[in-house]
């Protein structure tokens, strides 16, 4: 049985800061984008328990959202990642067309037809 993974909060900070260099700058610029206290940051980067509006603020300054911000806290963040961006450019088009397949795959084969 699969036991699911604790998100690491402050794991992600440090990922999402590391991978959006170029726009976060540091923990103090991105507490300026985020519109919140840099101790608030820096407490959320220290891994004290932040609250949903605190993470979601953080998420917004950094270009992201919520989901995207605690995918980097994952044992596979990397994967996570990928993935969310890969979706994040999909249109309802590619949606639809990828359930189309998945429901042509999962359809009874005939047998008979051998």
């Amino acid at each position: 049985m699969h036991t699911p993974s604790k998100t690491d909060i402050a794991a992600a900070l440090n990922r999402v800061l590391q991978t959006h260099k170029e726009r976060l700058r540091s923990k103090n610029h991105w507490a300026g984008l985020s519109k919140l206290p840099a101790t608030t940051v820096l407490d959320a980067f220290n891994g004290a328990n932040s609250t949903i509006d605190t993470l979601t603020k953080l998420a917004e300054g950094a270009g992201l959202s919520l989901a995207e911000l605690l995918a980097y806290g994952d044992p596979d963040w990397e994967m996570q990642v990928k993935t969310r961006r890969t979706f994040r450019s999909w249109s309802t088009e590619d949606f639809d067309a990828l359930i189309r397949v998945l429901e042509r795959r999962s359809e009874p084969r005939d047998c008979a037809s051998s």
